[in-house]
């Protein structure tokens, strides 16, 4: 990583200025910050390759393309489905193949407990006054295991993106928030009590989830809160997850706050947020992940660190293999991806497409991974086999901290 095309020529600080005052004083003016010449150094060196030689993946049948309404599930209703979800499953609790429920407010998987889905189950939400979601509590399992040709399909009957909230687990993998734990975005328990996660155990399970299609999730709980498709807070990297799409929600299609967990062959699709999103510390790897963003949509990557504290330990640095980004012609003014607020990263084998920006690095701490990684010896900020669409008004960007 360090075969640099150029060198770059030290950044020359600013003159001192000598004014004229009746004290016959001088004033010298600020340098510049240490992003400011980090920023200004990585944009003329311009380390990270655009060879051109990326792959990246694209589904199979299994998944559904951009512009899929939704599932039909407008015959639906209480009287004809197989049963309404107990808001407390404090049991464990089997959804036959082929079956269908309902999903009415907030249901939780309480510690000890395991929720297992079959396949060809559909779970709907009908319109209701309480926001429908599933929450795995710590300590419990979710087993939602369907098959390429009978998916498990979570959706809404009315078909609106944000109509209901998604598929939240909640572990005891580490991230980097101040004591170590944190609480879901989503309320309280059951019984109000505080729910949490994160923890220190890298190895935790919560389960499995395959071959799932949650549609029109993403409901908004305050206008900084929202639900996403798939939420991973804190989950250990003995949870399984593969096969999975979110479609059309009104948020991110998923997200992951810290933890260890590793995922591959996920698919997002037309989510008016951010596809893809980390922060808190996540340390797993995605492989084989393909993002396509339809108009109206924002990123298809977010990466963050912890906004609070950009430095703070451990460091969100996912591996990132085989990945595809598209952008529709209209859909997306920002970037393919977004990484800051001190995030670091290994990416190999990534194509993006159709996005005004490619890459964009941000804040002051991420600047310095990379510069660690192409001007040291560390292996912070790595990027490999990186293809980035000829529309492109910027392949890759480097911003500095903005007071």
């Amino acid at each position: 990583m360090k075969n640099l095309v150029q060198k770059f020529a030290a950044i020359s600080m600013l003159a001192s200025v000598l004014v004229a005052c009746n004290n016959d004083e001088t004033t010298e003016a600020p340098s510049e910050s240490e992003g400011a010449i980090l920023e200004a150094k990585l944009t003329e060196q311009q380390p990270i390759a655009i060879d051109g030689e990326a792959t990246g993946w694209t589904p199979g049948d299994w998944a559904v393309a951009v512009d899929f309404p939704g599932t039909d599930v407008s015959d639906v209703t209480e009287d004809n489905a197989d049963g309404t979800l107990p808001r407390d499953i404090s049991e464990d609790l089997t959804l036959e193949a082929n079956s269908t429920w309902i999903l009415s407010g907030g249901v939780h998987v309480r510690n000890g407990a395991t929720l297992t889905i079959k396949p060809g189950v559909r779970v709907v939400d009908l319109e209701g006054e309480d926001v429908a979601y599933l929450m795995v509590e710590q300590g419990a399992k979710i087993e939602a295991n369907g098959t390429a040709e009978n998916m498990i399909v979570f959706t809404s009957q009315d078909q609106v993106p944000g109509s209901w909230g998604g598929i939240i687990l909640n572990g005891y993998a580490p991230i980097n928030v101040e004591g170590g734990k944190a609480h879901p975005e989503v309320g309280t328990g059951i019984d109000g009590e505080a729910l949490w996660y994160g923890g220190d155990d890298a190895n935790d399970d919560s389960g499995s989830l395959s071959y799932i299609r949650l549609e029109f999730g993403g409901n908004e709980i305050t206008t900084d809160k929202e639900h996403n498709g798939f939420t991973f807070n804190g989950v250990g990297n003995q949870t399984e997850c593969h096969h999975l799409q979110a479609h059309k929600g009104d948020d991110d299609g998923f997200e992951w706050f810290g933890g260890t967990a590793n995922a591959s062959f996920l698919v997002s699709t037309d989510n008016k947020d951010d596809q893809f999103d980390w922060t808190e510390g996540w340390t797993g790897t995605l492989e084989n992940a393909y993002a396509h963003v339809a108009e109206g949509c924002d990123r298809g990557f977010e990466g963050d660190n912890n906004a609070q504290n950009h430095e703070a330990t451990p460091f969100s640095h996912p591996t990132l293999k085989n990945i595809t980004v598209i952008a529709e012609e209209n859909g997306s003014d920002s970037q393919g991806f977004k990484i800051r607020v001190g995030s670091k990263v290994t990416m190999d084998n990534v194509i993006v497409k159709g996005f005004p920006t490619g890459v964009s690095i941000e804040h002051d701490v991420t600047l310095k991974h990379v510069d660690n990684t192409y001007n040291g010896d560390a292996n912070d900020f790595t990027v490999t086999n990186l293809n980035v669409s000829e529309s492109a008004d910027k392949d890759i960007e480097y911003k500095a901290s903005r007071q």
